[in-house]
């Protein structure tokens, strides 16, 4: 275009006029356009191909346009998302997470937070999990360019809560404050405990409790449990947030309902509080990297090398648990003296004054997996356990896992089949199922507390089928069993888990289709017969 062939000896240069440029400028990008857009399409029907062969997700999503077309542009190329994931680790992350290891360092120096959150070991182990989160990414061969950068972002959201909340915990106040008696559902997964749960906690008379709009936008500052109004509009900004989601992954959150809502302003999972104590997200890497985690064989064998699985870094994780307990019932406190001064009569008038020793309800089924570790911390919890045949469990879990990831995930890739899923979530039904019947039996040996059969104030457990026929009934005999002195269920509380019920009925939006057979189990690959043998049987 340029020399048309001039011997080199001639000075002069023939560029093409502006007539010719700009056309060609525009051929080309158009041509560039039709390819990717041609990419996309060709993306979209092997998604779904992949779909109907090895996921059968009912309600399947992708990704919006823009997201996709950005994947196809760099789909295949490894340098552009290693640039841009190095940048977000110079520019973001890295200065976030000096920023919390500075913060660590003062926390020791002045002795007010349990050292085992910010002495020496725990800052290393946090800048290690950091690093290695970001390299198991960087390696990620099964995860589409946007899933990489957005998954990594969560680091540094995961960071600066840290940073706030720990700012919170470092007064000598909220550390004198105890944590007594508080409620932990430790069952395994798919076992009817997310409904029990969220039922309970509407039972505000007898417990406190987190939601997950605590856990999504903790900062700038905790909200009381007894201010209703505070909670709604917490929730109302946890909400705008996550429906943000959708501008991303349309019909991701609608096809996420058919098998675990997330709602801002009821109860959640306690594993929301350990993303702000890990510096990075606890379940996407036992999930959406879960290929790479599993290389690591060391980490699933509960060494204590402070990565993500071991005993070490769970006494970690109760020991941040209970410092955010400690933030919120020094908030509780605080806030209604603060506003009982400032605004007199009138508060009053609209807040009857709460009990401040109400006892905290907690869920989360990785606790099965960690009990002796969670009475270190919380030693005078009461148990609460609903147990299932993990061959019915395994395939309800299995689908969860292949839903949340499936958007970001390359079909074909590796640990995106159906049988990789189905071998991934017999290891981590091993790692729960495991980790209850150790526990128990040992319980047993000592004729603890924890003991089972159980029929004291510590430990109740109840099987699914139950808690599926009435939950109200089920939460009737939690109550008598471990608060035989006090009142059964309130007649507010009874109205309200009505209602709740009723609202939340049993696949009241859609339910995924899953069988052993969809990832490649039998029976026998799913027998569990020790767990079943005590618990079942």
């Amino acid at each position: 275009l340029f020399s048309y062939g001039l011997p080199p000896s001639n000075k002069m240069v023939f560029l093409p006029s502006r007539g010719i440029l700009v056309p060609l400028l525009i051929g080309l990008i158009a041509i560039y356009i039709r390819y990717i857009t041609h990419q996309v399409l060709m993306d979209t029907k092997y998604y779904q191909l992949w779909n109907n062969e090895e996921w059968h997700i009912d309600q399947f999503s992708r990704p919006s346009f823009p997201i996709r077309f950005i994947n196809a542009h760099h789909h295949g190329s490894t340098s552009s998302n290693s640039i841009v994931l190095s940048l977000m680790r110079k520019l973001v992350v890295n200065p976030a997470l000096d920023k919390v290891v500075t913060l660590m360092e003062q926390a020791d120096t002045e002795n007010i937070v349990p050292k085992i959150l910010c002495n020496p070991d725990a800052r290393s182990n946090l800048s290690k999990r950091v690093e290695e989160f970001y390299t198991d990414i960087q390696n990620s061969q099964s995860l589409t360019y946007m899933g990489k950068v957005l998954l990594y972002a969560t680091s540094y959201m995961s960071l600066t809560n840290h940073y706030g909340l720990l700012t919170l915990g470092m007064k000598e106040e909220v550390q004198r404050q105890t944590v007594e008696a508080p409620v932990f559902i430790a069952s395994l997964p798919r076992t009817g405990s997310t409904i029990l749960h969220r039922t309970m906690s509407l039972d505000t008379t007898r417990f406190r409790n987190f939601d997950l709009a605590d856990m999504v936008v903790p900062l700038p500052k905790p909200i009381p449990r007894w201010d209703k109004e505070g909670r709604h509009e917490k929730a109302k900004e946890a909400d705008g947030l996550i429906n943000s989601i959708k501008l991303i992954y349309p019909g991701q959150l609608e096809c996420l309902e058919t098998m675990h809502g997330f709602r801002p302003s009821e109860a959640d999972e306690d594993l929301g509080w350990y993303d702000t104590g890990l510096g990075h997200p606890y379940m996407d890497p036992l999930m959406k990297l879960y290929p790479e985690y599993r290389q690591k064989e060391e980490k699933v064998q509960g060494v204590s090398d402070g990565t993500i699985e071991s005993k070490d870094v769970a006494r970690y994780r109760y020991a941040w648990l209970a410092m955010i307990m400690k933030v919120y019932q020094y908030t509780d406190e605080v806030e209604w003296n603060e506003r009982k001064q400032n605004e007199g009569r009138a508060f009053l008038r609209q807040h009857a004054r709460p009990s401040m020793d109400l006892p905290w309800l907690m869920k989360d089924p990785n606790h099965s997996a960690y009990l002796p570790e969670l009475l270190e911390e919380f030693p005078d919890a009461k148990l609460i356990f609903t147990h299932r045949n993990p061959g019915e469990i395994i395939p309800s879990l299995a689908k969860l896992f292949v839903v949340f990831t499936a958007p970001d995930v390359i079909p074909g890739a590796v640990g995106s089949s159906a049988k990789e899923w189905g071998e991934e979530t017999v290891k981590r039904m091993n790692h729960y199922s495991g980790g209850l019947v150790d526990f128990t039996m040992a319980q047993n040996n000592e004729s603890s507390l924890y003991s089972f059969p159980s029929s004291g104030t510590s430990r109740i457990d109840l099987s699914f089928v139950d808690v599926r026929r009435d939950v109200q009934g089920a939460i009737g005999k939690i109550y008598e069993q471990l608060y035989p002195d006090q009142p059964l269920t309130s007649n507010k509380a009874t109205r309200a888990f009505k209602k709740y019920l009723e609202q939340n009925e049993r696949e009241k939006h859609g339910n995924q289709r899953r069988s052993l057979e969809d990832f490649h189990l039998s029976k026998e690959d799913v027998a569990f017969r020790e767990y079943n043998d005590m618990f079942l049987n």
